[in-house]
């Protein structure tokens, strides 16, 4: 059983014609140099992704030549200075943070890995360079990513202990491994993978600490390396697969023989946890290596093979301000870092140790300070197995395979390693700048207002309706600038904020986006905008309106065409027939959706005669029956009802692939939350706009003819009979059955008249005889005749009924009534804002994108938004429904105040009243002259706790920023104190 979804809308608030560039930390790089610009010989594009979810890609302006391969290296003899680099595209890929990217196909794709659980594929070279095509998802963060460039498969690591292996060409997971431990107290969760460019052989890391080998084919582990002594968060393989390095939490970089099944050599080369590793060397004799200090290393082994023993180096090249998460180089002569800093450092690399003597004395290639340089031992190889009896007990590690290995470091050759590397280079090279994203908000008492606070700790405010900023208060304490512009105002949550990106996502969910209401007269409006007394305004159906205008006017469009997308009714069926289902104008395809009566499974084809002959003779007397839905006709697969508070919302693929089919794992009911079943009180304050909302269909479905439907029986008016009868459409009549009637005796034959009894003689009996035979007769006639004429009666309207729940479902369907803006005050949202279709499971730790646009492409969106948004948030933009919900009131106490001359109110000092939370105090102030006969209201004060209330403040404010407690509100009113 699959577990529940729901689905919310949510939009982002920024600044529109913002700069390009990240706003929060850089997770991931990538390198692509095989793309040039043969006018100008300049090529090389630096790809990064970052927590903002961002994916962007910089051009970096190198000078490039062509070898004899016609592949393009660095021009080492360019002497002019590189041009600065630029931002070649920006898309905002993710919702959450993008935790790795690799580039495919000879850097013609990037697929990128997200902790809102997605796996994307771009293609930034393509016919639509924008778009993002989603191939599949986790059940938990998408944390890792590696590429088989031979067989053209991306693997992907993830929270939920899984590593999936997708086809690229067929945007489709081809194979999920279980990489969790095969018990279940110790953490699975995959934090590095790698794979060979053959696509032979997998490794993946994780806070195990062990290193596991995978059979990428099958999906069966082969082995498992055991040595680390703490999370393993960064691996690389060589392209034969025969060696692995792996960095760990431990501060240590392990070299691994796969042949062996052992560790070589363990690297002890830096003073912190090791977070990323670097090379682009086929057998790894070349890597760059950072950690949570900052530090980044190049590590040189020397010989033709990284285990035939020839010297090795380690040169401190930098060290960054924060953790290194990820390094690209290229050619050993650029490094990018990504850290928690929204900016990208290029810091120069060295020379390798062969050119490094050859080449004349430069920036790139300085004298190189012993404090800068380690020599590193060789590493160990192992050519045939240690005997048992050689080995100590306490150093012995099994691994796979019961293959035994002997962890060695090269500290135990004697080298002082107590002083860590001093790093040769101090500034970088060149800086992609970033800007300041968001990290902290608070919501202001009004609920359209939101503070926030930058990475540089600087205060804006914002209005989340009208999705602008509204001022900069410069670097204070939030909590300061939150006292002086806090009103005293109290409106319930219409929506959540969340800032993880740094960006200001509103999220509006069905359960409280239609709960705040709010005077016109509070909210900044045009001046020529004419306000009704008292007029209020609902912030939720105020913003969506404006949101998705664009695409009601589409569905408008499509409505005079003759197609109905989505009809009132559908709320109560699956929502992955709910655009599927169109009102064709097509006799034929009319009929296919012609809604059918049901009628229960045990119901006989005739009337019984004793039913008939009751239902002929007896008064007609009818009561209430249980309500009949008219239901279309579905597959097999969906003919079980949903409960009446039930929406399924499945997708059948992802929107942003439309020919990529995608797994429903995310089906499910989302149960909306029950009304109240209390009593509500008079409210006398309630004027005409107080008025509640009719809920119930324009259309109302007219009583049925009052027949039978099914033969009676003993049981059928008993409780549990007449809940089977439940449904949402009309209020069916029917006819009382046995048990209702009045007991009237069924005309029986006298026992006088049985054949069975022996005539007599006499010729009076004999006459008597053939009297009884003859009324039999003619009575037998009668009820057969009363039958027939049941039983066709009971047909026609049968077929009647049919054909009138028909229409009306077809009207009901054949007009939307959409929300016009000419009931809103005007709201100008940028049409460059971002709209968002999420989808929450209780089995995935965070919701997952359907849909993503823009307030401008809503209309063009429009099929897909049909197919993926919420029943609730379709039936308010088409139907203007919204669901229902008890309106909140509060109760209160009104008297005259302490030396007040002023009289009772009728009813004693302690009559409590009860009115809608949101009203205002002038409407109290006018009750109290109205039964006071005060004729200057303007006179009348009204005090809380001796405090004077203005005439706009509402009872939900006096009772939350002035009496503070529960219970009652206690008011005092008294004439004003003349000066």
């Amino acid at each position: 059983m699959k577990a529940a979804t729901r689905r919310k809308v949510s939009y982002v608030v920024k600044l529109c014609n913002e700069e390009q560039a990240h706003c929060l930390g850089v997770n991931s790089l990538a390198i692509d140099n095989s793309h040039c610009n043969t006018t100008n010989n300049e090529g090389g594009v630096l790809y990064s992704a970052g927590r903002d979810g961002i994916v962007a890609s910089w051009d970096l302006h190198l000078k490039v030549t062509q070898n004899d391969q016609d592949k393009w290296k660095l021009d080492g003899t360019a002497q002019a200075p590189l041009q600065k680099t630029s931002c070649k595209a920006f898309s905002q890929m993710h919702t959450d943070w993008v935790n790795d990217i690799v580039l495919c196909e000879g850097g013609t794709c990037v697929v990128s890995a997200s902790s809102d659980r997605t796996i994307k594929l771009w293609k930034p070279y393509s016919d639509t360079p924008k778009a993002a095509h989603t191939i599949g998802y986790h059940t938990d963060f998408a944390k890792c990513l590696t590429y088989a460039s031979k067989p053209g498969w991306v693997a992907s690591g993830g929270l939920d202990r899984k590593i999936n292996i997708w086809d690229i060409e067929k945007s489709e997971a081809a194979l999920s491994i279980d990489a969790g431990p095969s018990h279940h107290y110790t953490d699975g969760t995959s934090e590095g993978n790698t794979v060979n460019p053959t696509g032979t052989l997998l490794a993946s890391g994780s806070p195990e600490k062990v290193v596991r080998l995978w059979d990428p084919r099958s999906g069966k582990r082969i082995s498992k390396l055991t040595g680390h002594t703490d999370n393993i968060r960064a691996l690389l393989i060589s392209d034969d697969g025969q060696f692995i390095l792996s960095g760990s939490s431990d501060s240590t970089i392990k070299l691994w023989s796969v042949k062996a099944q052992r560790c070589l050599t363990t690297y002890e080369t830096h003073p912190d946890s090791v977070w990323s590793l670097y090379s682009d060397h086929p057998s790894l004799k070349t890597f760059y290596s950072g950690s949570r200090d900052g530090l980044v290393n190049k590590t040189e082994i020397s010989g033709q093979s990284i285990s035939d023993g020839g010297e090795s180096e380690c040169i401190g090249l930098f060290k960054e301000d924060s953790g290194v998460i990820k390094i690209a180089a290229l050619e050993d002569t650029y490094v990018w870092t990504a850290t928690t800093s929204s900016s990208i450092n290029r810091w120069l690399s060295v020379p390798p140790i062969e050119r490094r003597q050859s080449l004349p004395r430069s920036e790139f290639n300085p004298e190189i300070p012993m404090s800068a340089l380690i020599k590193l031992p060789p590493a160990k190889s192992y050519a045939s197995q240690v005997p048992d009896a050689y080995v100590a007990s306490d150093t012995l590690t099994m691994y796979a395979g019961s293959v035994l290995s002997i962890p060695m470091s090269y500290q135990d050759d004697d080298v002082d390693n107590d002083e860590s590397l001093v790093p040769l280079r101090s500034k970088p090279d060149y800086i992609i700048q970033g800007k300041p994203g968001i990290t902290a908000h608070l919501i202001l008492h009004n609920r359209r207002h939101i503070l926030t606070k930058d990475t540089n700790g600087e205060i804006t405010m914002w209005d989340l309706t009208k999705c602008i900023q509204v001022k900069n208060f410069g670097k204070r304490e939030m909590e300061d600038v939150a006292q002086e512009v806090n009103s005293l105002e109290s409106f319930p949550a219409w929506c959540t904020v969340d800032t993880k990106i740094g960006a200001i996502t509103v999220q509006l969910h069905e359960v409280n986006c239609f709960d705040c209401e709010m005077y016109a007269d509070e909210v900044e409006i045009p001046s020529d905008y004419q306000i009704r007394e008292d007029q209020r305004l609902n912030l939720g159906k105020w913003v969506l309106v404006n949101l998705f205008q664009k695409f009601i006017s589409k569905e408008l469009e499509y409505q005079e065409e003759g197609l109905i997308r989505f009809g009132d009714d559908q709320p109560d069926r699956p929502d992955s027939i709910k655009s599927r289902t169109l009102l064709q104008t097509s006799p034929e395809e009319k009929t296919d959706t012609t809604p059918a009566v049901p009628t229960p499974s045990t119901a006989a084809a005739t009337v019984a005669p004793n039913a008939a002959t009751t239902a002929a003779t007896s008064t007609t007397t009818t009561t209430t029956a249980a309500t009949t839905t008219a239901t279309p006709s579905v597959s097999a697969e969906e003919t079980p009802k949903l409960p009446l508070s039930a929406v399924t919302t499945n997708v059948d693929q992802s929107p942003y692939m439309p020919t990529s089919p995608q797994a429903t794992h995310f089906t499910g009911p989302f149960t909306a939350p029950p009304n109240s079943t209390s009593t509500s009180q008079p409210d006398y304050f309630s004027g005409s706009h107080y008025a509640p909302v009719r809920r119930e269909s324009s259309v109302q479905l007219p009583a049925a003819a009052a027949l039978p439907q099914s033969p009676s029986s003993p049981t059928s008016n008993n409780f549990m009979n007449r809940l089977k009868n439940l449904s949402v459409k009309a209020k069916l009549t029917r006819v009382p059955t046995n048990e209702d009637r009045p007991n009237e005796p069924f005309p029986t034959i006298s026992p006088s008249t049985s054949t069975t009894q022996q005539p007599t003689i006499s010729e009076e009996p004999q006459q008597s005889l053939a009297s009884a035979a003859a009324a039999a007769a003619a009575l037998a006639e009668k009820v057969a005749a009363e039958k027939a004429a049941v039983e066709k009666a009971a047909t026609e309207a049968k077929i009647a009924e049919e054909s009138r729940l028909k229409e009306i479902e077809e009207s009901k369907s054949e007009a939307y009534s959409p929300p016009h803006l000419e009931d809103f005050p005007p709201l100008k949202i940028p049409s460059s804002t971002m709209i968002i279709v999420a989808e929450e499971s209780a089995e995935a730790s965070t919701g997952m994108d359907l849909y993503r646009g823009t307030v401008d492409s809503a209309d063009e969106d429009a099929d897909t938004i049909i197919d993926v948004a919420p029943s609730w948030l379709l039936s308010y933009l088409l139907y203007n429904k919204t669901p229902p919900k008890e309106t909140v009131k509060l109760t209160f106490i009104l008297k005259p105040a302490v030396g007040s001359n002023l009289d009772e109110l009728p009813g004693g000092p302690n009559n409590r009243l009860l009115a809608n939370r949101v009203l205002r105090v002038r409407k109290l102030i006018q009750y109290i002259s109205e039964k006071l006969s005060i004729d200057d209201e303007s006179s009348v004060q009204l005090l809380c706790c001796d405090t004077i209330l203005t005439p706009t403040m509402t009872l939900a404010a006096i009772k939350q920023h002035i009496l503070k407690t529960s219970g009652d509100i206690p008011l005092c009113y008294r004439l004003k104190e003349l000066n």
